[in-house]
């Protein structure tokens, strides 16, 4: 069955984390999971996403390829005043949960 999925998009070498690979964090509409790359959501229908970044491209062509759709949030600052005005501490998870907040004429 296809999916819509809300990815708060990772820089894949996260300075902050000493180099280690950071995760995507993904919302599904019930629960927020991890992925180490974005082809991993093979059944992907609709792919909401915060950022794109040169190292993710091939990741999104693939997904392409499946036939998904992939969304960009065009103005990243609405991400930023959703968290303010929802009182919610910035995180992964709880950035892919305010995703699906937004509305889809706003990607």
């Amino acid at each position: 069955m296809a999916r819509v999925y809300y990815v708060d998009v990772a820089i894949p070498a996260d300075r902050k984390k000493r180099g280690k690979h950071k995760m995507h964090a993904v919302f599904d509409g019930s629960r927020v999971f991890r992925v180490k790359k974005l082809t991993e959501l093979e059944d992907a229908a609709e792919v909401y996403i915060d950022a794109m970044f040169p190292q993710i491209y091939e990741e999104l062509m693939e997904l392409i390829e499946m036939n998904a759709k992939i969304f960009l949030l065009r103005n990243i600052s609405l991400l930023k005043r959703l968290r303010k005005e929802s009182k919610v501490e910035k995180s992964d998870e709880a950035d892919a949960k305010l995703l699906s907040k937004i509305p889809e004429e706003m990607f």
